[in-house]
């Protein structure tokens, strides 16, 4: 069954490369071939939720590692600290989490040093999070840690093919 469009992970040329078993510490082990589609472990969604726990649990560790209390710490600081100024409420609508969580995230970052809030000059009952010089240093060097940890995950997928795989995640989740 053609999951991907083009893309036959069981039939394609690829598969061989596609389907190393990576133990949990992302060691390679024998190539196995990539479970039946219509498995319950082939099952695209299970395979999906599951490669997004692995990526999940590594940002997660790499985010603790640095002070954070989980990716989504990390996700709030890359988002206040490029682009324009953002209310809370527009963060918490584009990162997708509830606006009581967000408060919660931002009283503890602010607790910790990592961010400030600020009034709007536009409107003086909305506050405006913005980064510390602490916070985007510790914003960087999770960024890196993350990228390591990642490029670990991807390390069964040749390195040509990891813009192709960005592309094919984010036509799945764009208007989601």
């Amino acid at each position: 069954m053609d999951h991907f469009s083009g893309f036959n992970p069981v039939s394609d040329d690829l598969a061989v490369e596609y389907g190393r078993a990576v133990s949990p510490k992302n060691e390679r082990r024998d190539a196995v071939p990539p479970p039946d589609a219509t498995s319950a472990i082939g099952d695209l969604t299970w395979l999906a939720h599951r490669a997004a726990a692995a990526l999940g649990d590594a940002f997660n560790e790499v985010s603790r590692d640095a002070g954070l209390a989980d990716l989504r710490d990390w996700l709030v600081l890359e988002l206040i600290s490029n682009g324009p100024e953002r209310t809370q409420l527009e963060i918490a609508t584009e990162l997708g989490v509830d606006k009581t969580t967000l408060v919660s995230i931002l009283d503890r970052m602010e607790r910790d040093g990592l961010v400030v809030r600020e009034r709007s000059a536009r409107d003086r009952r909305v506050r405006i999070p913005r980064a510390t010089a602490k916070g985007i240093e510790v914003k960087e060097q999770v960024a890196i840690a993350r990228d390591t940890a990642v490029m670990r995950r991807l390390s069964s997928i040749p390195t040509r093919d990891h813009a192709k795989f960005h592309a094919m995640l984010w036509s799945i989740v764009q208007d989601y």
